[in-house]
């Protein structure tokens, strides 16, 4: 098992760095303009740094040019930015933020400088490292203040993400901070590991220390990357939206093209090439649809129209209408002003989906656009009016299907 382990760790760690590198790339313009985002930025750039670094290529690359020690320590130094940047991270969810910053540098450049120190201080050794026999280079008090530095910052990360993780009410940041707390987590292991060999000189951990130190560059990636998540969803809903919208749509603002921003295109150039971009799209396609419904429904018969109880052309109100009978009644209108006939003496208001926001609104338009592809209008084309022996109005389908018959 650890063998399985220990090759899975070495296969992963270059397509861990890859992700690491994409997520600071994609998130680096928005991350380092945000306050609040800007520690997971550099705690995630720094750590990506660190594990190209210790990638076998790299490594294998350093000693044959006699650089392995430069860039042992050059890893290590990146290492101890990435544990303060996830402190300045855990410093900013305190009330003493400002003061918190000032003790946090003080306390990182200290420890650099233990650091050089001591691998200045030790006797001379070929790498900088933890071995799996033998001890440490360059001694055993450089990797434990490396250790201890790692751990603090780790475990107070892992806290705060289990605090606010659980009361946040933003959905996105409550998915980011779970998955940078178990990031957290899992290099806490990574770094308990060489304490445990460093100290009680146990090697069983060590072929496991690859896999989580991956894992970790996984979760950080994907914590950082959870809002380009959020907004890749929110463009694909508008697409959709969009798409499915167009084909009632197009006929609706065929009929009454002023309600329409511009003409329509195609359905493929809509999406591929649109003219505005997709939330606005989509938000005016909804508009459109909605006023032409509005517009249309001048041309509603009032003797097609679901009157409530008591209610009549003159007095009472309309029905509420579900997303299919709505589509019957505005396939009718729509053939009644295409054919040139006169709004209805007595104005029909069908209302609106009820919903008070716009989800709601678009849902119901997104029902109703899917019935409206298999409405069958009633219009009689030679006369405008409904023939005699076919004539069926919404009232009469919602009877039917209360009295049990299609």
């Amino acid at each position: 098992m650890t063998h399985e382990a220990a090759a899975l760790g070495s296969w992963l760690e270059l397509p861990c760095v890859l992700l690491l590198w994409i997520a600071v790339l994609l998130r680096g313009p928005v991350g380092l303009r945000s306050a609040p985002q800007r520690a997971v930025w550099m705690a995630v750039a720094t750590a990506a740094a660190a594990m190209t670094l210790d990638l076998p290529s790299v490594i294998a690359t350093a000693t044959r040019h006699s650089g392995a020690n430069v860039v042992a320590v050059i890893r290590n130094v990146l290492g101890v930015l990435s544990a303060g940047a996830v402190l300045y991270f855990v410093a900013q969810a305190t009330a003493y933020a400002r003061r918190l910053r000032a003790a946090l540098v003080l306390a990182v450049g200290s420890v650099l400088a233990v650091l050089l120190s001591l691998d200045l201080a030790a006797m001379p050794h070929l790498r900088i490292g933890i071995p799996a026999t033998g001890q440490p280079a360059p001694s055993p008090c450089y990797w434990l203040v490396l250790i201890g530095t790692h751990l603090v910052a780790n475990a107070l990360c892992v806290l705060l993400c289990l605090r606010y993780g659980t009361i946040s009410g933003n959905r996105s940041l409550t998915m980011s901070l779970r998955l940078f707390g178990l990031g957290a987590g899992l290099v806490n292991a990574y770094w308990l590991g060489y304490l445990v060999r460093v100290t009680a000189g146990w090697r069983w951990p060590l072929p496991w220390l690859a896999l989580l130190m991956d894992l970790h560059g996984v979760l950080r990636a994907l914590a950082l990357l959870v809002p380009t998540f959020a907004l890749l969803r929110r463009v694909l809903s508008n697409i959709a939206v969009t798409w499915r919208l167009w084909p009632m749509w197009r006929d609706l603002v065929t009929a009454v093209p002023q309600v329409a921003l511009a003409k329509p295109r195609h359905r493929i150039c809509d999406v591929l090439w649109p003219r505005l971009p997709y939330d606005v799209l989509s938000y005016r396609r909804v508009i459109e649809t909605r006023d032409a419904i509005l517009t249309l429904t001048d041309y509603v018969s009032p003797a097609q129209a679901p009157w409530s109880h008591g209610g009549s052309p003159r007095q009472g109100a309309v029905a509420d209408l579900d997303a299919e009978e709505l589509a019957v009644l505005l396939k009718d209108a729509r053939n009644a002003k295409l054919q040139g006939s006169a709004p209805a003496r007595h104005k029909v208001s069908l209302g609106s989906s009820g919903s008070p926001d716009l989800a709601g609104e678009t849902a119901f338009l997104l029902q109703m656009a899917k019935a409206y592809r298999s409405a069958s209008p009633h219009v009689d084309t030679r006369a405008g009016r409904l023939p005699g022996p076919q004539r069926s109005t919404v009232s009469d389908r919602r009877r039917g299907r209360r009295a049990g018959r299609p």
